[in-house]
């Protein structure tokens, strides 16, 4: 009898150390290779320890799970310096007038327009990627992992009504790094198609412009929102920070405000809204 008890343990025993083995074998292979490059799907982050309750079984305790944080600073009109946690900076869509204080290791383009191109003012030597390319301004596909940040684009286009059936004129630029999500819209001009929908999924972060002339009317940005249905909603294609509030006026309350003393933002889990919320920098330096 004790000897059926001690196989039937170390049988338990092997099992469980398998389960823990493949459990930890996939989340080595996940660091090591980056995110994955598809749809956003944050809630996969989110349900991760009730998904597998085997680890709080096995260990006999609760699962320490260090606050991972990934700050991100509006630097002006449509450029952000984002720092992933393993110390990744990437700048996306660099402006002469709006110079990170921090050379990026990594800078995303998602079109030619000179607020958003302003490469040859950057410091150091960055890893450029062109979401479009010159001289044809034809859209340059990108899909890659750099330390602990992964990145893909989808191209938008000029028209307005014709959609697919126009040129390219933008890069939508999605990271994915901490377990976030983060899409940058760039010179969005249009609510989303179907496929780009598809492949965008459903963000934690979204940077949108809001300009309400250049780009899209303000109708069209909810409309977008409503699409996405990300967690935080980042105005952007602005040059000063009260802009914003115009665009929130315009929304009459539908969504809450997350007033941001400052242009910088840490982006953390625990901190996320259950709904969407807009997030409105101040002019305050720091």
């Amino acid at each position: 009898m004790q000897r059926m008890v001690s196989q039937t343990y170390n049988v338990l025993l092997i099992t469980v150390c398998a389960l823990l083995g493949a459990l930890s074998g996939f989340a080595g292979t996940s660091q090591a290779a980056g995110p994955a490059l598809g749809p956003c799907e944050p809630g996969y982050v989110r349900h991760w320890q009730t998904e597998f309750p085997i680890m709080h079984v096995a260990m006999h305790a609760e699962v320490a799970t260090p606050e991972i944080s990934v700050p991100l600073e509006w630097l002006g009109h449509s450029s952000f310096l984002m720092t992933s946690p393993d110390g990744l900076r990437v700048l996306i869509d660099p402006s002469a007038l709006y110079p990170p204080s921090l050379a990026p290791d990594v800078v995303t383009v998602s079109n030619l327009h000179g607020t958003h191109s302003a490469v040859e003012w950057v410091q150091g030597s960055p890893r450029v990627l062109w979401g479009l390319l010159l001289p044809d301004a034809r859209w340059n596909r990108i899909a890659l992992t750099i330390r602990d940040v992964s990145l893909f684009n989808i191209p938008s286009y000029a028209s307005r009504t014709q959609l697919e059936e126009s040129p390219v004129q933008n890069s939508i630029f999605v990271f994915r790094t901490g377990g976030f999500c983060i899409v940058h819209l760039g010179n969005l001009q249009h609510p989303l198609t179907a496929q780009q929908l598809q492949q965008l999924g459903t963000p934690d972060v979204v940077m949108i412009p809001v300009d309400g002339q250049w780009t899209m009317s303000y109708a069209d940005v909810l409309r977008v929102i409503t699409q996405l249905q990300p967690r935080l909603v980042i105005p952007m294609h602005i040059d000063v920070a009260p802009q914003a509030d115009v665009f929130v006026r315009y929304t009459q309350g539908r969504y809450p405000v997350r007033r941001i003393a400052g242009r910088a933002l840490l982006l953390r889990r625990a901190d996320l809204p259950a709904a969407t919320e807009i997030v409105v920098f101040s002019d305050q330096q720091h």
